[in-house]
Parts: structure tokens; sequence; C-alpha cells
């Protein structure tokens, strides 16, 4: 299991916290597959139904009210919020239901056992990859003035309420000409029609405010630009 450190914001001092590298998700489909790599004795319709009936069972008594002592997880419940007198009965505007899990017996046994390795911090910024110009079939060498081209990367996506935010092409000079239209923008894509443009060697500027919530911006504009040229002739 990989960590990193960063900065730790909920103290005054200079310190740090851990966070867990994720680098794979197992779905139910894909456990199923990997038990049957190592037991052929019963075919996966038959693992399937047992795990359906197995969940229906914990639903059913998760409903009930019931306390579940199971060897991966062990389930119990809590209400937050305020009762005004000892009459008050619960109102979901003011109280809510919470179902507490909890590490079982199985996860308890092992989870000192499982090997740590610290890797740097993974990039949380805009990476900007490749960029097609469709009208040439070229990555990341032509720029096609008024083609069409799909840029791709991680974090890609323009958004913010800065008049600054933006698709750039910046010049050799530092003169900055904005690309204003833009068929898809997403974190992984950005798809639209170049400008008007002088021959030239050009980089790809993105400057946004964009978070992983549609709905929240971050307080300054991040600028990245391409670490490839492109030409335009």
């Amino acid at each position: 299991m990989k960590y990193y450190l960063v900065d730790n914001k909920l103290t005054e001092e200079d310190n740090y916290s851990a966070r867990v590298l994720t680098e794979r998700t197992v779905n139910q489909e894909a456990l199923i597959e990997k038990m049957l790599s190592k037991r052929n004795l019963v075919s996966k319709t038959d693992i399937v139904a047992v795990l359906n009936s197995y969940y229906e069972e914990i639903i059913q008594c998760i409903q009930e009210g019931d306390s579940l002592n199971l060897p991966l997880v062990n389930i119990g419940y809590s209400i937050s919020g305020v009762f005004d007198t000892e009459d008050d009965n619960f109102n979901p505007d003011k109280h809510k239901l919470h179902v507490n899990l909890n590490g079982g017996k199985l996860v308890n046994e092992i989870k000192y056992q499982i090997p740590l390795k610290k890797v740097i911090a993974p990039s949380v910024g805009t990476t900007i990859n490749t960029f097609k110009d469709i009208t040439s079939q070229t990555i990341n060498t032509t720029i096609t003035a008024s083609g069409i081209f799909e840029l791709n990367g991680f974090r890609l996506r323009i958004a913010g309420d800065q008049p600054e935010v933006g698709l750039y092409l910046v010049a050799e000079n530092g003169t900055e000409t904005q690309i204003n239209y833009i068929a898809q923008n997403s974190h992984r894509k950005i798809i639209g029609q170049l400008p008007a443009l002088a021959s030239g060697v050009y980089r790809i500027r993105i400057k946004t405010q964009a978070t992983s919530n549609p709905d929240r911006f971050l307080n300054n504009v991040v600028i990245t630009d391409s670490g490839f040229t492109l030409t335009a002739s």
C-alpha cells in the first residue's frame, strides 16, 4: 500500500499528514473473477446467487435495526441532531440516522501487517499531454490556423469566475491569443476550433479555477503551459 505526505492544514505548526494512494478499485465482478481463477468448484452463477442472498439478509437486518458483527465489518447506528425536549421525536429535518461501519475481526487481524511504501505525492494540477491537429492529423507538432483540434490530458477543464480564465496560444514573444470556440470542455479532453494565426511557434496555455466539483472554483487562477511547442506555417 502506497502513501504520500501533504501539508497539514488542520494545525498551525509546520507539519504533514499522510494520504493513501489507491491505484486500483476492485468491484464485485472483478472479485468474482479472482475467486474463479483460484477455485473452479463452483460456477459464477452460484457465487452471484450466494452473494445476493447474503446481501439481502444483511439489508433486512439493517432495516430492522439489528447490529451486525461480521468477519469483515461491524455495523451499528447513531443519531445526530438536537432534541429540544425529552418528549421530542425524530425529525428528518433536524436529525439524521447514521449507519456506522467498522472493520471486523478479519480486517483488524491483517491491517497491521499491510506493508507501506512512501511515494512522491501525485500531481494535482493540470497536465497537458497531447495536442492533435485534426487538419494535418499530427500530434504535438503542427497547428493549423482556423482548424479543428483535440487536446488531451488531466484536469484540463476550463472554468472559473475570473476574466482571464480560458485556453490560449502563446507566441515566442509572450503574446497570448485566446481560443474562443470550444465544443467539448472536460477534465480529460478539450475539442474546439483554432483562431486565425500568424506563422510562428506557439505553446498551449490553460488558465482555470476548475475543481472536481463543478459548482466550486479555486480562489486563484492556475496557469499551465504545454511542455511541447507547435508550429504554424
